[in-house]
């Protein structure tokens, strides 16, 4: 991963939640009276970015095969790991190869569809509320031809599930690199990027799970919420 390879778009995910969910996994995560939490339904996904330009690979072709086109398509696929946790396997199968250049589809659907389902049986282990979050933030344009884009784009993803994850942050600039195929802007890689990454403001400390989930009861997740 660390040698040039395209990354997938699951990187997000798989660095926020299988490595995160791993190294800060709690001693209850095994214990004979942990149970698993039901598995969430189909959730729709975050918007992109209230501020940015907007589109979606079904877009008007001629508003789409343009810059901020390309822009709003990539917004979009940083996002996709908020709501692909809750996807079923076959459901996200059909969403990976609804944004995949026809070339990566069958690659990105196997690397994606397996990590999220390690970190969907981790989080499912949760006996609390899991808080799931990923936020675009940033976007650069790279590079830009009528045939071939590369978009960076900088995230943040919150995490936080009783037992099994410590609440945390993890910043991240994520290149996509997408190709116009037919009549919309497709996803052929992605490479990660750690950070740029803030430090911890001075007026709070780290929190364990169950205060952070407390402090936050009767909150609405702005966007995609998971159902209860």
């Amino acid at each position: 991963m660390s040698n040039g390879r395209s990354h997938n778009l699951v990187l997000i995910l798989a660095a926020g939640v299988v490595f995160l969910a791993c190294v800060f996994v709690r001693a209850q995560i095994g214990s004979p009276n942990a149970r698993r939490s039901p598995q969430p339904t189909v959730v729709e996904p975050v918007e992109s970015s209230p501020d940015g330009p907007r589109s979606s690979v079904t877009s008007d072709t001629e508003d789409a095969h343009t810059k901020d086109g390309s822009i709003a398509v990539a917004l979009d696929l940083a996002v996709g790991p908020q709501a692909w946790m809750y996807l079923s396997d076959a459901d996200l199968e059909v969403s990976v190869r609804a944004v995949a250049s026809a070339a990566s589809a069958d690659r990105l659907v196997t690397e994606i569809v397996g990590e999220v389902r390690v970190a969907r049986d981790a989080l499912a282990r949760s006996r609390g509320r899991i808080w799931w979050l990923v936020r675009p933030l940033a976007w650069r344009v790279d590079s830009f031809s009528p045939q071939r884009v590369q978009v960076s784009v900088w995230t943040v993803s919150v995490l936080s599930a009783a037992d099994v994850a410590m609440p945390q942050s993890d910043w991240v600039t994520t290149t996509f690199d997408l190709a116009w195929e037919g009549s919309a802007w497709r996803l052929v890689a992605t490479r990660d990027t750690p950070g740029p990454t803030p430090r911890l403001g001075g007026r709070d400390t780290a929190w364990e799970p169950e205060p952070f989930d407390d402090a936050l009861a009767g909150f609405q997740r702005v966007g995609a919420e998971v159902p209860s």
